[in-house]
């Protein structure tokens, strides 16, 4: 019998592996998560822990046996005298280490063997998961951590080509894959274009009262008052009013960071944040990109072709340098007759 004698790095624990649900109505529920601090580069970051869990149904997932990898029951763990511990230092999933704790101590107390049988996997790396069916695409035998790895993934530039979406408001955003994202709610503007139902309610948060020991926040969010101006780089304000902002330019820092508090829980709108993209409240650049991208593949069938050619060259969305742009525009002004133009998302152009 062969098993680690030492950790191998980088150690990758999985979380709620066991919290796996096979009815399609529990789509949502998060599962096998990695946890992670914020960042390795900034000490200011060290109250940040980030999970990264799957919530896709998970019948969905085709995982075939694996051969390749060495698996022992709990009972051969337990003749070899190995520890929960021990599991955990080999990137063993959190609930399978749990389970072996568990098992240990019933066997303190007396002779129940009904989890004798079951398995721990021992991954070869670059393999994790409670069967090795896990791996990193760009795992490197250098990384000592999963902390690395994520920093490293980052680094690459990495360009998102899908949008994540709040899903429990009921939201027509416009043609796909456009969708309704947190920071959009309540941010002073209509982006549902089925009701406006983004913004009902938000009357509330202006009329809100915090309690004596708590700040209110610029858009009426209450927090604790010891967390006023207690760390610039980490606001705990949605808008970010409790703190002071040592950078201008941190949306355009986003599209390269990883999922700090400053680039995922913060909104960044029109009048407050001097980065901020008429289409989204999101201080993710990539967002607003998207949105951009897509935008321009759905031209309205009311709209006439020289119409969506002017609205295309207005907000840049083609080369001003092209001809199609070229015969609209002299020194910056338009030739053609004043005319209105609206997007399928909503904006509203007039020339």
């Amino acid at each position: 019998m062969i098993l680690h004698l030492v950790s191998s790095p980088p150690q990758i624990n999985l979380d709620l592996t066991d919290c796996v649900s096979n009815s399609e109505s529990d789509a949502t529920l998060q599962h096998n998560c990695l946890h992670v601090t914020g960042s390795i580069d900034k000490e200011t970051d060290s109250r940040q822990f980030i999970s990264y869990c799957m919530n896709e149904y998970s019948p969905k997932w085709n995982i075939q046996s694996n051969s390749r990898e060495r698996k022992f029951t709990f009972v051969e763990l337990y003749k070899h005298n190995i520890t929960s511990r021990h599991l955990y230092l080999w990137s063993a999933p959190m609930d399978v280490a749990e389970r072996y704790q568990f098992y240990l101590d019933q066997l303190s107390i007396s002779n129940e063997a009904s989890m004798a049988t079951q398995l721990f996997y021992n991954c070869t790396p670059p393999r994790f998961g409670p069967i090795c069916q896990y791996a990193f695409d760009d795992y490197r035998p250098d990384h000592l951590s999963l902390n690395e790895i994520i920093h490293d993934f980052y680094l690459h530039g990495y360009e998102p080509t899908t949008l994540t979406c709040y899903v429990h408001l009921q939201c027509d955003r416009g043609p796909a894959p456009a969708c309704l994202d947190w920071s959009e709610i309540c941010d002073g503007k209509v982006d549902c274009l089925d009701g406006g139902r983004d913004e009902e309610h938000c009357w509330q948060l202006e009329a809100n009262e915090c309690a004596d020991d708590q700040y209110r926040c610029v858009n009426g969010q209450c927090i604790p008052y010891t967390f006023f101006r207690d760390n610039t780089a980490i606001p705990d304000c949605l808008d970010g009013s409790d703190e002071y902002f040592e950078s201008k330019d941190k949306r355009a820092n986003c599209k390269i960071a990883e999922s700090v508090f400053e680039c995922e829980d913060l909104t960044c709108t029109i009048g407050h944040r001097s980065w901020a993209s008429p289409l989204t409240s999101s201080c993710a650049q990539s967002r607003s990109d998207l949105l951009i991208k897509a935008m321009f593949l759905h031209k309205p069938n009311s709209v006439l072709d020289e119409c969506w050619s002017a609205f295309l060259c207005i907000i840049h969305g083609s080369n001003p340098s092209d001809t199609i742009c070229g015969d609209f525009c002299v020194g910056q002004t338009f030739n053609h007759e004043r005319k209105t133009v609206r997007s399928s998302y909503g904006i509203k152009i007039e020339f």
